[in-house]
C-alpha cells in the first residue's frame, strides 16, 4: 500500500512538474540587429526582420544604427564581449545572437532563423551591460578602417588632385588671359574666386552623382568584389604611368607624357575660357567657365578623384557624413587654385607660374605614383576581405 502511494505521488509529482515547465514562459534570446538609414541592402534586411519577429515575444530584438558612431561603439563593443572575430566589423545588415553573427555577407532568410532556434531552449542573454564599459575602447581589439586612417587618406587625395598637372595648366591659362585682358585687382581676385567656385561647384556635383551610383553597386557583393579588384587593378596600371610620367619629366620629356589632359581637350578648355572671358558680365562668366572647364578634365583629375571617392565608399561607416567629406575634398581640391591666385595679386607673372608648375610636375607625378601604389595595396586588401 506505502509502495503504491509513493507510486501515486511520484506521477502526480511529474505530472504536475511537466504542467509548470508547460506553463512557464521560454527564455528570452537577445538578438542585436545591425542596420542603418539610406543602406540599399539594409532596407530588404529590415523588412525581413520585422517580418520575421512580428509574432514572436520570444526574441528581444535590439536595433542599432550603425552609421552614428555612439551605437556603432556599443555594436563593436558586444562584439568584443561576445567573443566574435576581431576580422568582423559591426555592419549593416547583421545580426548577433549569443555568440552567433551574422555579417552583411551571410545576411538571409535561412541563416536568421537557424541562429533565433539554436537559442530558443537555452536562450541568449543581454549583454548590453557587459559591453559598455568597453564602448569607445572596443576598436582596440576590433580595429575598424575609419578609425585606423579615416578622413587623412581622403584630404590628402584631393590636395594631391588639385596640384594635379591637368588641373594647374588650366589655371594658369585661365589667370593669364585675365591678365592679358588688363583684369587687375579687385577685378582679378573676384573673377579667380567665381572661377574657383565653379569649379567648386562642378566637382562636388559630380562627386555626390558618383557616390549615389557606387552606393546603389555596394548593395550587391559580387559587383562590389569587382569593383575593388578593378580598381586595384588600374591603380597599379596608374602607378607605373606615373612613374614613367616622372622619369620623362625629370629628363625634361614634357611632350611624351601619358597621363594628361588629351589634347582635344585642352583646346577645348582654352576656347571655353577665351570665348568665356569675353562675356559682358565677368564674375558670372567665370563661374560658368570653372564649371565647364573642370567638367572637361575630369578626363584627367578624375584618375584621383574616383579612387578617393571608392575609398570613401568602401569605409561604409561614413554614409551618413558622406557630404561632409565631400566638401572637404573639394575644398583640398581648389587649396591650390586660391594658393596661385594669390601668387598673381602679389605679382606674379604668368612666365614665372608656367616655370613653377614645370619644376614641382616631376614631384607632382613621383607622389601620384606612390598614391596610387598605396591604392591599389588597399583596393586588393579589401577584395581579399583583409
Amino acid at each position: 500500500m506505502l509502495n503504491l502511494n509513493r507510486v501515486g505521488l511520484g506521477v502526480i509529482l511529474l505530472v504536475l512538474g511537466a504542467a509548470a515547465a508547460a506553463a512557464a514562459p521560454p527564455p528570452e534570446v537577445h538578438a542585436y540587429y545591425f542596420t542603418a538609414p539610406q543602406c540599399p541592402s539594409c532596407d530588404k534586411a529590415d523588412n525581413l526582420m520585422a517580418t520575421l519577429l512580428a509574432n514572436d515575444p520570444q526574441v528581444k530584438l535590439h536595433t542599432l544604427n550603425v552609421y552614428l558612431p555612439p551605437e556603432y561603439e556599443v555594436a563593436e563593443a558586444l562584439l568584443v564581449v561576445s567573443g566574435i572575430s576581431s576580422k568582423e566589423l559591426p555592419l549593416g545588415p547583421g545580426l548577433l545572437v549569443g555568440q552567433t553573427y551574422i555579417n552583411r555577407n551571410k545576411f538571409s532568410k535561412a541563416a536568421v532563423e537557424a541562429a533565433l532556434n539554436a537559442y530558443r531552449t537555452t536562450g541568449a542573454p543581454d549583454r548590453t551591460a557587459e559591453a559598455m564599459p568597453l564602448k569607445g575602447h572596443a576598436r582596440e581589439s576590433l580595429p575598424q578602417e575609419l578609425r585606423r586612417w579615416g578622413l587623412l587618406p581622403f584630404l590628402v587625395a584631393g590636395l594631391l588632385d588639385g596640384i594635379n598637372p591637368c588641373a594647374f595648366a588650366t589655371l594658369i591659362f585661365f589667370l593669364s588671359y585675365l591678365g592679358m585682358m588688363g583684369s587687375r585687382g579687385w577685378s582679378l581676385a573676384s573673377a579667380g574666386l567665381a572661377f574657383a567656385a565653379g569649379v567648386f561647384a562642378a566637382y562636388f556635383v559630380f562627386g555626390l552623382g558618383l557616390l549615389h551610383a557606387l552606393w546603389a553597386l555596394n548593395s550587391l557583393p559580387l559587383l562590389r568584389w569587382g569593383l575593388l579588384l578593378l580598381m586595384g587593378a588600374i591603380s597599379l596600371v596608374f602607378a607605373g604611368l606615373s612613374f614613367r610620367d616622372y622619369r620623362r619629366i625629370s629628363k625634361g620629356d614634357f611632350a611624351s607624357v601619358t597621363l594628361q589632359l588629351p589634347l582635344g581637350l585642352k583646346q577645348q578648355t582654352h576656347a571655353i575660357i577665351r570665348h568665356g572671358l569675353r562675356a559682358r558680365l565677368l564674375y558670372p562668366a567665370s563661374f560658368l567657365i570653372g564649371a565647364g572647364v573642370s567638367t572637361l578634365e575630369l578626363a584627367c583629375t578624375g584618375q584621383v578623384y574616383v579612387p578617393a571617392l571608392i575609398y570613401m565608399m568602401s569605409l561604409d561607416e561614413t554614409r551618413n557624413r558622406a557630404v561632409g567629406w565631400l566638401l572637404m575634398y573639394d575644398v583640398m581640391f581648389v587649396v591650390p587654385l586660391l594658393c596661385l591666385l594669390l601668387l598673381v595679386l602679389r605679382g606674379s607673372t604668368s612666365k614665372r607660374l608656367k616655370a613653377l608648375a614645370e619644376e614641382q610636375a616631376g614631384k607632382t607625378k613621383l607622389y601620384l605614383a606612390v598614391f596610387f601604389v598605396l591604392c591599389a595595396a588597399y583596393f586588393l586588401m579589401r577584395a581579399a576581405g583583409l
